[in-house]
């Protein structure tokens, strides 16, 4: 079983030549795939990504994750930037968007994680906000948390019908690294976890195919089976497509 999985960029300034703006893949995103039995393929963000050069890259591919990362550029949105809004990545931003389409219309299951979550919203005809603390209108958790990011630090109430739901119940205490959140949900998708302050943390259409959680599983699992079990059932669906 083939899972690809879109490579993040080095935007952090460096002298070493080969590592300006090089592609990687989270650690942890990887073994996990590879310890229930994926192959993980990266694939890295290309320029000018037309279906064709699209196509050839998802050839073969049984599963994608879009994993975290930089904000998505609000220009995906139809808004202009706004104070609050990170660092974007545009060579991502624009293979990304392609790819998640092109991915759906192949049948190829989703899986998205944080900017993933984000992001797949987004090519769907979602939006998010840029910013929660000018945005969402009230006060929120700690989203973007100080404690290590292995760490779990707020819960999250989940939908027991859905399938995130049969994994993990009604409740999980997930970690939390972001600022910004989905806002309006794409038609093909439904909400289906909250944190306590309302923020949407996870989304599903009617059959799973596509499931993305706005926390970082990909850091619990090690400690925390559920977690774990996130990237197993997710490996079951692809394995039923």
């Amino acid at each position: 079983m083939r899972i690809a999985v879109t490579a993040d960029i080095n935007i952090t300034p460096t002298d070493i030549i080969n590592m300006c703006e090089s592609e990687f893949a989270p650690r942890q995103l990887i073994q996990v795939l590879a310890k229930n039995g994926a192959t993980p393929i990266v694939l890295p963000p290309v320029d000018h990504p037309t279906p064709e050069l699209i196509a050839a890259m998802l050839d073969g591919v049984d599963g994608l994750v879009i994993p975290g990362g930089p904000d998505v550029s609000p220009r995906f949105q139809g808004e202009d930037p706004e104070p609050g809004l990170g660092p974007t990545t545009p060579l991502r931003d624009e293979f990304e968007m392609a790819l998640i389409p092109q991915a759906m219309a192949s049948g190829i299951p989703l899986l998205g994680i944080c900017r993933g979550h984000q992001a797949i919203n987004i090519a769907l005809g979602g939006s998010v906000y840029q910013d929660l603390g000018d945005d969402f209108g009230k006060p929120v958790l700690q989203h973007s948390q100080k404690t290590a990011g292995n760490l779990p630090i707020h819960y999250v109430s989940i939908d027991e019908d859905s399938a995130l739901g049969h994994t993990l119940g009604h409740r999980a205490f997930v970690n939390s690294r972001h600022h910004q959140a989905v806002h309006q949900v794409a038609d093909q998708l439904h909400v289906v976890a909250r944190a306590a302050d309302g923020v949407i943390e996870a989304l599903e259409n009617d059959d799973a195919s596509i499931q993305t959680v706005q926390w970082h599983p990909e850091n619990l699992w090690p400690d925390d089976q559920g977690q774990e079990q996130i990237f197993t059932d997710f490996l079951k669906r692809v394995a039923e497509k």
